[in-house]
C-alpha cells in the first residue's frame, strides 16, 4: 500500500468540498562528512514500518526507541486510543513530534476531536499529507487551497496547534513557472510548516534545496528520505545512493529552513531485508555522518 492509499481523502476534494542541479554524493563521502554540525533530533514515520504497528503498536514503539530514535510522527492509530498510546509512548521514552492526516480531520466537525486526540499524544503538528496536485495545478485553486489553510492554521495557532503540509512528488508541478509547492507557501501564513520530503522532491524532477531555502524557519521538520533506486520507490535507504547531496541538505535545513526533526521514513526494503531492517540501516548512517 502507498502513502496516497493509506489516505485516501485528497486534499482536492476535501478543500473544494468544503468551500537543477543536484550535487551527487557517494557512499565514501558519508563516513567524511562528520562535522561540527548542529544536532537535530531524529524520529522515525510510523508508516515506515506499518506492517509491525498495525499488529501491535506497543511492542513496535519499543522497537523505534531501541534502534535509537528520540520522536516518532504517526500516519494513522490502528484503532488505538489516545490514552493507552500516550502510555507506550512515554513506556518507550518517544516522544509524539507530528502527524500526518487529511484536510477533514481540521475542518468543522472533526477538528475539536483531532486537537483532543493529539494533545493527549503530547504533539502540537498537524500535517496534511495529501498532495497539492489537485487542487493547486491552477493558480486559481492553488490560491483557494491557501485561503483554506491559512484559516484552519489561524484557527488552530488559537489552541497551541500548527498546521503543516508535506511534499509528494506530484506537489512540483509547474503552475504560472512556479512550482505548486511555491506558489501554496508564498501565499501562507508563516507558521504554516513546510516540510520537505527529500525524495518525493528529486522525484518531481525539483531540486529540495532550493525548495527549502525559499522559505526559511518554515522547514522546522524534513523527511529524510533517498530518492527512487533502480525504479524500487524508496527501497534505498537514507544516506545512501547517489542522487542527494546530504551535507548540502543539512546545512541548508540547519542554517535557513530551521529544521528541529530530522524525520527518516521508508517507502520499501531491499529484497531479502525487512523494513525494521531498513529504518535501523537508516539510523546507523545517520550516525555516520554525525546527525546521532
Amino acid at each position: 500500500m502507498d502513502r496516497r492509499s493509506f489516505l485516501k481523502t485528497g486534499l482536492g476534494a476535501a478543500a473544494f468540498g468544503a468551500l537543477s542541479a543536484v550535487s551527487p554524493v557517494n557512499r565514501g563521502s558519508l563516513m567524511a562528512a562528520e562535522t561540527a554540525a548542529k544536532k537535530v533530533p531524529l524520529a522515525l514515520q510510523v508508516y515506515s514500518v506499518r506492517e509491525y504497528a498495525s499488529k501491535d503498536l506497543r511492542g513496535t514503539l519499543k522497537r523505534i526507541a531501541e534502534i535509537g530514535y528520540k520522536g516518532v510522527e504517526f500516519a494513522g492509530y490502528y484503532g488505538n486510543e489516545a490514552k493507552d498510546i500516550r502510555k507506550w509512548l512515554d513506556e518507550a521514552g518517544l516522544q509524539a513530534i507530528s502527524t500526518h492526516l487529511s484536510v477533514p480531520a481540521l475542518l468543522e466537525g472533526q477538528f475539536e476531536q483531532t486537537v483532543e486526540f493529539e494533545k493527549t499524544l503530547g504533539n502540537k503538528r498537524l500535517i496534511v499529507a495529501s498532495g497539492l496536485s489537485a487542487s493547486c495545478a491552477t493558480d486559481a485553486g492553488n490560491q483557494m487551497t491557501a485561503y483554506l489553510f491559512n484559516e484552519i492554521a489561524a484557527k488552530a495557532a488559537k489552541v497551541g496547534m500548527q498546521i503543516g503540509f508535506h511534499a509528494h512528488f506530484n506537489d512540483f508541478t509547474d503552475v504560472n513557472g512556479k512550482t505548486a509547492w511555491e506558489l501554496f507557501f508564498s501565499r501562507t501564513r508563516e507558521d504554516i510548516i513546510a516540510q520537505m520530503d527529500v525524495g518525493n522532491c528529486l522525484h518531481g524532477g525539483a531540486d529540495p534545496y532550493a525548495e527549502v531555502a525559499k522559505f526559511p524557519k518554515r522547514g522546522k521538520l524534513l523527511h529524510v528520505k533517498a530518492e527512487n533506486e533502480k525504479g524500487k520507490h524508496g527501497a534505498c535507504v537514507a544516506g545512501e545512493g547517489d542522487t542527494v547531496d546530504w551535507n548540502r541538505m543539512f546545512d541548508i535545513s540547519e542554517n535557513i529552513g530551521g529544521v528541529e526533526w530530522y524525520i527518516v521514513e521508508q517507502e520499501d526494503c531491499r529484497d531479502g531485508s525487512n523494513l525494521f531492517d531498513a529504518v535501523a540501516e537508516c539510523y546507523e548512517n545517520l550516525k555516520k555522518m554525525g546527525k546521532v
